[in-house]
């Protein structure tokens, strides 16, 4: 990705159009590239989506996958095929991560990383979108994924998942920091609204 190749994403200005401005925010990452739980999430892919699923009472649904850490929690993810537009890509994960279906309410926000591999610079990105859906128990339907379980959240508590993210020992340290930046991010966000 260029330097700016996170914000010309197919389909960004239909999201924008339709859910809103997101806010943009760059992390300079350094070397966790060579890190290999790290690079295994984004060697297929080179974006994702972040889905913010609110459920009944505001609260968010997180879920675990079989291979986690145990207790490990995080927001549902999924990536954006080659030339996807970021709404089919919403939908599509939507369906596949939880079996549900939702309506999108807002696009809350871009995040770009900016890291090396081997010395090489790569780039990132990780697109976070908001959405409603209040009824329905959720079930993967791509058992790939591994997805074990699922939990719901206040929006007071994202903070605490991700102190628990960054918090990960060993082979997982590095993924877990990672993953904790999407998690701070909807906690700011969502606080200002």
């Amino acid at each position: 990705m260029e330097k700016n190749e996170c914000l010309s994403a197919a389909g960004l200005a239909e999201a924008e159009q339709r859910y809103g401005r997101p806010e943009v925010r760059r992390f300079d990452l350094g070397d966790v590239g060579d890190e290999e739980r790290f690079w295994e999430m984004w060697r297929a892919r080179r974006a994702e989506v972040v889905l913010v699923i609110r459920r009944a009472g505001g609260r968010v649904l997180l879920q675990t996958k079989s291979f986690y850490p145990e207790g490990t929690y995080r927001l549902p993810t999924g990536g954006v095929r080659e030339g996807e537009p970021l709404l089919d890509a919403v939908r599509r994960e939507m369906l596949e991560e939880t079996g549900l279906e939702a309506e999108i309410v807002r696009f809350l926000g871009v995040l770009c990383y900016d890291f090396r591999r081997g010395g090489q610079a790569q780039q990132r990105a990780s697109y976070v979108f908001l959405l409603d859906n209040r009824t329905g128990l959720p079930a993967p339907c791509d058992e790939a994924e591994r997805i074990s379980g699922f939990r719901e959240v206040s929006l007071p508590e994202l903070a605490l998942v991700s102190q628990q993210l960054e918090q990960i020992p060993g082979e997982w340290a590095v993924w877990g920091r990672f993953r904790a930046l999407a998690h701070r991010f909807v906690d700011e966000v969502m606080r200002e609204t």
